[in-house]
């Protein structure tokens, strides 16, 4: 009867060892969340995209499974271009001071079809061994995120009307990841990485219009506060030391 007790203790102990601290590089998709997928309001939603996402982690492990974990990450989403063009050209239809009609056919628009992000995180991180060549690590990460939306510049020139649109840049925010992976050792040194993160941060962004016929007419500008989420799927190499 004694001997068995030892068993889950044995178990409770070999899941507890002392881990090894990694540094991995991955590759993976980025899935857009919520608001930020959504398309059909230009101060609200970000038109984007399922992307790519490349991923540089680390964990370091001084006591026997927590220890502090770090990302630099880059993220990259496609914008749906088509429908950000057509929700532009109807913001200035139904802003003007007399009524407008802009021939989409016209519209040629400059820049980039991508959002572009780049994170630097850090925080606490947990790892588990559950069998010898699996280690099970689980993170909350936070950290600093510069986004770039996509640089548009929009220009439309008919029957003597121009209409020039431009999307700011950069933005710069706190931001924040949560997630876990796997690690399946294949030599003492190396082992394939899986992941599976949630990414959030905000970017602030806007639009402005200058609409010419004959003379300049205001437009009134759009501010843009976006809530950047997305699901990032990850697989690479990590190396272990």
């Amino acid at each position: 009867m004694g001997r068995h007790l030892w068993i889950p203790l044995l178990l409770i102990t070999a899941a507890a060892c002392a881990q090894q601290n990694f540094a991995s590089l991955s590759f993976g998709t980025s899935l857009p969340l919520t608001a930020y997928a959504d398309e059909g309001d230009l101060s609200a939603t970000g038109y984007a995209y399922p992307g790519a996402a490349i991923k540089f982690d680390a964990g370091y492990f001084p006591v026997s499974y927590l220890g502090i974990g770090g990302s630099f990450s880059f993220g990259s989403n496609l914008a749906n271009r088509d429908s950000m063009l057509g929700d532009m050209i109807r913001y200035v239809e139904s802003h003007a001071s007399e009524p407008l009609a802009i021939p989409e056919e016209e519209a040629i628009m400059y820049g980039s079809d991508f959002w572009n992000y780049i994170s630097l995180f850090t925080g606490p991180q947990f790892s588990l061994r559950p069998a010898r060549r699996i280690y099970l690590d689980f993170r909350a990460l936070v950290g600093v995120t510069v986004q770039r939306p996509p640089d548009q510049d929009l220009q439309v020139s008919f029957d003597g009307t121009q209409l020039l649109a431009r999307v700011s840049n950069n933005s710069v925010s706190l931001g924040f990841t949560a997630g876990g992976g796997m690690r399946f050792t294949l030599n003492p040194a190396i082992a394939l990485r899986l992941g599976v993160d949630y990414f959030q941060s905000r970017s602030r962004f806007g639009y402005s219009f200058d609409l010419l016929r004959g003379m300049e007419e205001e437009i009134p500008d759009i501010e843009s506060d976006l809530v950047i989420r997305t699901l990032e799927l990850s697989a690479g190499l990590a190396y272990s030391f």
